[in-house]
């Protein structure tokens, strides 16, 4: 999932030089119980609706805001562990049957804030949802129905088309068929983790004045199920799609849009987690408050929750320094000024995520994508990257090389390859670089232009689709208002320009607006020229595919593909990794997964760094360890009195 930052420091670093603690009459305290969070600069909650496609696929709308007011079926992180938490979870631990082919949920007794209990039939309307959602066969944009929302972890082949069945078996419970037999730990952290029991009695419905019925029972498709019964898939009958689960799923589309309505709309007023929204603007304003139904433990105990948008984090490490907030960060090029901070009060703490950096190609761009598609460019571009120059520069100091796509944090994680372990298969080396394009066919111009002086596909050649004295004039896509970003962009542009004469373009623009544009859909029928580099997503965190097995964002037409990479080889591995028998076998495919798509540079590595300095006042308590997928708990908040 998308987030701004990065990770991958020894947490001691937590305890020792980096966790600053004020004491004494300095210390600030959280008046009356409200906390006020900063936002990311540039990047506030735009979308409510916990079903959110590849545009609006953010931490920040996710894990920093819906997540607040509607709870995920199996939560996940704890203590700073990426594991799941079974203390916010909604149902209890799955148990799998008949050779790891049927799963069955048992819920716990949870209810919406109207008072009604959660019910299996809460959780079979978001699967059906998800499958009108996601299915292909949606009407494209521009026609008479407006297409589906899609969601943003949607895998090929992967939940709900991995279903044959699924069915209510009581109030409480139900039970889903496989396909196939599935690895039980995959399918809990990629799987069910996916799942939201939404409000069935409050939204299914296909207008806001229209009357609550069953929609989201007729006019299905398929996808991979089979069965007549109720809770089940039936066959789509295409001249009504836009009146059952389809007509449901645009509709709350559509009303997650409309911001300006967040506070009134009675759709967002049933909640099941432990705060309700009391306030929102458009510029990204939140204030919640608890829920007095919340059915989880612990119960809030702060009396609100205020997210503060800043457009800049220069804008918001001032407000910090005015004393103006609970918790916001320190912008890395401020580290300087953390000893300052601790004397008004702030404890400083590195928050570490479980993910990696990167920027992405667009395969799809008709100019772009055939030197994007030879392997010795992104090898040689690869080379270009210096991170431990980006570590010293801009993240003072904190950060480790990254080596692939799979989290060495925390320290000595078992799904890290023994050959990520040992580095970056390409680190900083301009040689290399330049050796590698002059040896395919480039006329290297450090400095200056470089182009194609050999067009064609044979050996030393430049490669399919490049034209003869073709320069390598490239644009790169980054969100605005990191200071740290726009460093690191422009000493990429500087370093591949006067290295190996490669022509960076970059272009700054809103972090919402990047994601937009990134994760459009782009398809080799369907290519896009709007973008060629992006750095939309800055640091991917596993969620909600907790387990890093690569299939929500590398596997071909995935919801989360950034660029449409696309590999017969790496959709293999990445589905051997899903139905892997053993605990070592899944390792095992997980090694062959991440090395592959390592050697193969199929995106550009940037250095692990924390996701954030959190600053927060020190008399704020249960804000660390942070959990390491992005998400705040505020539900654990609390103000002590000295």
């Amino acid at each position: 999932m998308t987030v701004k930052r990065a990770l991958l420091v020894p947490a001691v670093l937590a305890v020792t030089g980096w966790l600053l603690t004020a004491c004494g009459p300095a210390a600030a305290h959280s008046g009356n119980g409200v906390i006020t969070f900063a936002e990311p600069a540039s990047s506030t909650p735009s979308y409510i609706f916990p079903m959110e496609s590849g545009a609006f696929f953010t931490n920040q709308n996710l894990y920093q805001f819906s997540n607040q007011l509607y709870l995920p079926l199996y939560s996940f992180g704890d203590q700073g562990r990426p594991v799941v938490n079974q203390r916010l979870s909604i149902a209890y631990p799955p148990r799998f049957a008949s050779g790891n082919t049927v799963v069955n949920i048992t819920l716990k007794p949870w209810r919406w804030s109207d008072g009604r209990p959660i019910t299996a039939r809460d959780v079979v309307f978001w699967i059906n949802l998800l499958a009108a959602a996601t299915d292909p066969n949606s009407p494209p944009v521009g026609s008479s129905n407006a297409p589906g929302p899609g969601w943003g972890a949607s895998v090929p082949g992967g939940f709900p088309s991995n279903l044959v069945g699924y069915q209510a078996t009581g109030e409480y419970s139900l039970t889903l068929r496989l396909n196939a037999a599935y690895n039980p730990t995959w399918f809990l952290y990629n799987e069910l983790s996916q799942i939201y029991p939404l409000p069935q009695q409050t939204w299914d419905r296909l207008s806001a004045s229209g009357a609550v019925g069953n929609y989201d029972q007729s006019a299905l498709p398929r996808v991979g199920l089979q069965g007549t019964s109720p809770t089940q898939f039936v066959p789509q009958d295409p001249g009504s799609a836009d009146s059952g689960a389809l007509g449901v799923a645009q509709f709350l589309n559509l009303q997650s849009q409309t911001l300006s309505t967040y506070q009134t709309n009675p759709l967002w007023k049933v909640v099941d987690g432990p705060f309700r929204l009391s306030r929102f603007t458009s510029a990204g304003y939140v204030r919640m408050v608890p829920n007095p139904a919340y059915s989880g433990s612990p119960k809030p105990t702060i009396s609100a929750l205020v997210e503060e948008p800043f457009t800049t984090d220069s804008a918001e490490f001032n407000a910090l320094k005015a004393g103006a907030l609970t918790i916001g960060y320190v912008p890395l090029q401020d580290i300087s000024q953390k000893a300052a901070l601790a004397k008004t009060g702030y404890s400083v703490a590195p928050w570490y995520g479980y993910g990696f950096a990167y920027l992405s190609y667009n395969y799809t761009d008709p100019a772009a994508g055939p030197i994007f598609r030879q392997l010795y460019f992104r090898q040689a571009f690869q080379s270009l990257v210096n991170q431990p120059q980006f570590i010293q520069d801009f993240s003072a100091g904190l950060g480790t090389k990254e080596s692939g796509p799979v989290p060495g944090y925390p320290s000595g994680n078992q799904f890290e390859s023994p050959l990520e372990k040992r580095g970056p298969l390409y680190p900083y080396d301009p040689q290399r670089a330049v050796s590698l394009l002059s040896a395919n066919g480039w006329q290297v111009v450090p400095g200056g232009t470089t182009y194609c002086r050999l067009p064609g596909s044979g050996a030393g050649h430049c490669g399919a689709g490049i034209t003869a004295r073709e320069p390598i004039h490239l644009s790169l896509l980054y969100p605005s208002g990191s200071q740290e970003a726009t460093n690191e962009m422009e000493a990429l542009q500087s370093t591949v320009l006067a290295k190996a004469g490669i022509g960076l373009a970059l272009h700054a623009a809103p972090y919402q607006q990047v994601t937009s544009v990134a994760l459009n859909s782009c398809t080799p029928a369907t290519p896009c020229s709007n973008w060629q580099i992006a750095n939309w997503v800055d640091y991917w965190t596993y969620a909600p595919d907790y387990l890093p097995t690569g299939g929500e964002l590398f596997a071909t037409g995935a919801g989360s593909n950034g660029g449409d990479y696309s590999s017969f080889t790496n959709d293999a591995n990445i589905s051997a990794t899903h139905t892997a028998a053993t605990p070592a076998a899944e390792i095992q495919a997980l090694y062959a997964y991440q090395d592959y798509l390592a050697r193969q540079a199929a995106v550009i590595l940037m250095p692990d760094t924390p996701l954030q300095l959190t600053a927060y006042r020190s008399d704020l308590k249960g804000l660390v360890p942070q959990n390491v997928f992005d998400a705040i708990n505020p539900q654990f908040y609390r103000v002590s009195s000295g």
